[in-house]
């Protein structure tokens, strides 16, 4: 049994060309994007399966899918259940795997497969579903458990590294598949772990000095990586603090893409501070609202929470144009600042098909006041 076979056998020209449309992407494209997405996916489970604890969060998770529903994808993906199937891998990328995993293995699939973020991340919400309800199937009445759950990972091992495209693999997304054996059939049946096969009883004799060396030299040459992985710094640029921490390398691998910024005004300034915490709520539920857009059902959906944003902004504004000379050079490199890292949030969600036309109309006349106030 080979878990990543089983999964992309229910990927027919025809789900393939009904999720091509959802994510705007050709069938052609689609089929070589899910290539890469599905055995990334079930890495990730892998990596999570690999604790007791993530064990467990996959077998709560496996417990909310609507496996008949999820039997019939073309179906599904055809019809006006389709934006609910995305929203629902979303919230599963999420709480599986967290926002920093999920961006981390959105921003390399886009990467390595040409594709715009956007397009990257819906088509993993699309086939998280798709790939936890197969996770289920191999189990007795769609019921697992813990144990058997990280047997069948240990299993798939290599099934999932070798499904991987050239140029791509695990380490790629901070994950690794555990090693395992060979896959084995279990439609309709609890799992069980494969046989271990024995080795030679004087082998340990000879690999325990190894072992030894092995582990000194890692734990050493790791702690001076670790000395030269992290830069932080407090950079002050008049009446704003920006406290930045960076993550540049280890062994020449680029670790992150992005840095952590917290933006804070000089205390002295006391009314911009005031008017900071109106505007960091205002700049808080506007990153919450457009990170969850996936699709354009998700798009129309957000809508309502950015406008209740609306008068937030229009108080801010208002007390805004109250300030006078250094509260109001203050408050507005504040405003600047906080702009750009919300920006990318805003460009993420714009690339994807059809959102544009709908969030535009709100989005942007806000967008153009906020500019405005750090002006």
């Amino acid at each position: 049994m080979n878990l990543v076979d089983l999964v992309k056998d229910q990927l027919t020209s025809q789900v393939l060309g009904s999720l091509g449309s959802l994510i705007g992407a050709s069938e052609s494209d689609t089929r070589t994007a899910t290539n890469a997405a599905v055995p990334a996916l079930l890495g990730g489970l892998a990596k999570l399966a690999s604790s007791q604890g993530g064990a467990s969060q996959i077998t709560s998770a496996l417990g909310g899918l609507d496996l008949g529903a999820l039997g019939n994808l073309a179906g599904l993906l055809g019809g006006s259940n389709a934006s609910r199937l995305g929203d629902q891998g979303g919230s599963l990328l999420g709480s599986l795997f967290g926002t920093s995993a999920t961006s981390k293995m959105v921003d390399t699939l886009a990467g390595f497969l040409g594709m715009k973020p956007g397009i990257a991340r819906s088509l993993l919400a699309y086939l998280a579903p798709i790939v936890l309800g197969m996770v289920a199937k191999q189990f007795t009445g769609g019921r697992a458990d813990a144990a058997g759950l990280q047997r069948l990972f240990a299993d798939q091992g290599d099934n999932i590294r070798r499904a991987l495209p050239a140029g791509l693999s695990l380490g790629d997304f901070g994950a690794a598949a555990p090693q395992g054996g060979h896959g084995r059939e279990t439609h309709g049946r609890d799992y069980r772990e494969p046989a271990k096969s024995g080795f030679p009883a004087w082998l340990p004799l000879i690999l325990l000095p190894l072992l030894a060396f092995g582990a000194w030299y890692l734990m050493n040459r790791d702690k001076e990586a670790r000395r030269a992985v992290v830069i932080e710094e407090e950079m002050k640029r008049g009446p704003v603090t920006v406290d930045r921490t960076e993550v540049i390398e280890r062994e020449g691998k680029k670790l992150a893409d992005t840095v952590i910024e917290t933006i804070s005004i000089d205390p002295k300034f006391v009314e911009a501070v005031r008017l900071s915490k109106n505007a960091t709520d205002l700049f808080g539920g506007l990153t919450k609202a457009l990170t969850g857009v996936t699709s354009v059902e998700t798009a129309r959906t957000a809508i309502p929470e950015l406008e209740k944003l609306g008068p937030v902004l229009t108080g801010v504004q208002s007390e805004a144009e109250r300030l006078s000379g250094e509260e109001k050079t203050a408050f507005g490199e504040f405003v600047t600042k906080n702009l750009a890292l919300l920006q990318k949030v805003i460009d993420t969600a714009m690339a994807i098909p059809g959102v544009k036309e709908i969030l535009g109309p709100v989005v942007t006349p806000m967008l153009d006041t906020i500019r405005k106030l750090g002006a």
